[in-house]
């Protein structure tokens, strides 16, 4: 079996070995190596290959903010796991903005990390329930007092669905450009109109329109 290589990154030793342990119970995951700070962060990556990391998002000398924006520009291909003690919207959206693929609150259960790295090792986003939850409230506070949603809400992948559906392009030619099905363009949106509490076309051009992207 081939593992994945996973690096841990956090200033506490104790933290550190309890994510080893957690980490490693898994059969197709491994550790590969450990750092207390960030600058010992960017000097493991740039030696260890890895396939993802798991890092404290406030550590001394370099802060986990900062090391996982420059990961992510050197190394784009790495998947970055962060862990907080933070639940807010604005502290996810800054790391998840700075190339994270996963946001983890640190009262989280233990049994929930593995399931995590896992689902981002697959190509996924990963957010704590927690936070989850949070944004789900942001969200409903912003349709009951009328707010049209933050363009934040969305993926990259989204934004660049949206743009072409206001530019008119229909669903054969958007799978065509993206080179995915037109069951999947379909797919993306239908999920575009409900993750934006949208119910026609034309709303949805309109919104486009008014948030600048055409």
């Amino acid at each position: 079996m081939i593992k994945s290589k996973i690096i841990i990154a956090d200033d506490h030793a104790i933290v550190l070995e309890g994510l080893k342990s957690l980490v490693q119970r898994d059969p197709a995951l491994t550790v590969v190596a450990q750092a207390r700070d960030g600058v010992e962060l960017l000097n493991i990556v740039s030696l260890k290959k890895c396939d993802l990391i798991v890092a404290d998002i406030s550590m001394p000398n370099l802060d986990g903010l900062a090391a996982v924006k420059e990961i992510h520009r050197k190394y784009p291909h790495i998947k970055i796991l962060v862990l907080s003690m933070l639940k807010d919207y604005q502290h996810f959206q800054e790391v998840m903005s700075h190339g994270a693929a996963g946001y983890m609150v640190k009262d989280d259960a233990p049994e929930q990390l593995v399931p995590a790295i896992k689902s981002i090792l697959r190509g996924n986003k990963y957010v704590s329930p927690s936070v989850s939850k949070v944004l789900i409230d942001r969200q409903l506070r912003s349709l009951e007092d009328g707010e049209v949603p933050s363009l934040e809400i969305l993926t990259g992948r989204e934004k660049q669905i949206l743009t072409m559906i206001a530019k008119g392009l229909a669903n054969k030619n958007i799978a065509s450009r993206l080179k995915i099905s037109i069951r999947t363009a379909e797919h993306h949106r239908a999920n575009l109109m409900a993750k934006l509490g949208l119910k026609n076309l034309s709303t949805l051009v309109k919104y486009a329109i008014d948030k600048g992207l055409i």
